[in-house]
């Protein structure tokens, strides 16, 4: 948005008596899409070639510890229509200085899921509903890890996760360590995909849930 826009917004706000954080924000979610827009649009030009002219739309949203998410339209899933997927960002991520090879890491594996859409038929995406579960959700969520991993976003994985851990804690915090992997778990990935690059498929189909399977899984 334009500094000029952004101007007449706030002058807007003052004559009608509207508060000029709502404002404030508005402008600073407007940059925060741009940016995340950009990201997602080198990301899969560089490193997710199926991707290519499909829909990614990029929506802000807020939370205390949450800052990317992703979904699949579900009004287009419902009424035949081509799929779209829809990538969250919560504008939090910028403000608090994310670590850009982070972002970068988390917007792959956030286009991992949408790759998993891409490539499901409708009536297997129904099954996600099983999202609900811990242990479903924990085996979707590491299997996505690896693709970004298996496609060369584990150092920046890895950075993202340090990041996090420092701005979450208590429940919200192990149930991220359970449902996807840890710094130390991504370490022993990085290594183990440099010595064996196939070995990515091998461990989607039976995805480790903890640091003890993914050592026997990597042996």
């Amino acid at each position: 948005m334009s500094k000029t826009l952004s101007n007449l917004l706030i002058a807007a706000a003052v004559l009608l008596g509207l508060p000029l954080a709502s404002i404030a924000q508005t402008v600073s979610d407007s940059d925060v899409i741009k940016k995340t827009r950009q990201l997602v649009k080198e990301i899969v030009e560089r490193s997710f070639p199926e991707l290519e002219g499909e829909k990614i739309e990029i929506k802000s949203f807020k939370s205390r510890t949450n800052y990317f998410k992703t979904q699949f339209s579900i009004s287009r899933f419902l009424t035949f229509r081509k799929m779209k997927t829809i990538v969250l960002v919560n504008p939090e991520v910028f403000a608090q200085n994310a670590p850009d090879e982070g972002i970068r890491a988390i917007l792959a594996h956030e286009l991992g899921h949408a790759l998993f859409y891409k490539e499901r038929q409708r009536l297997q995406l129904l099954g996600l509903i099983r999202l609900a579960s811990g242990k479903f959700t924990a085996r979707f969520e590491r299997q996505t890890d690896l693709t970004a991993i298996e496609r060369g976003y584990g150092k920046g994985l890895l950075i993202y996760r340090e990041w996090l851990y420092e701005r979450v804690s208590g429940k919200s915090l192990e149930r991220k360590k359970r449902h996807y992997f840890t710094p130390e778990e991504i370490n022993l990935l990085i290594a183990a995909f440099e010595k064996d690059p196939k070995s990515a498929q091998k461990l989607k189909k039976n995805v480790p849930r903890n640091l003890d399977e993914l050592k026997k899984a990597v042996e």
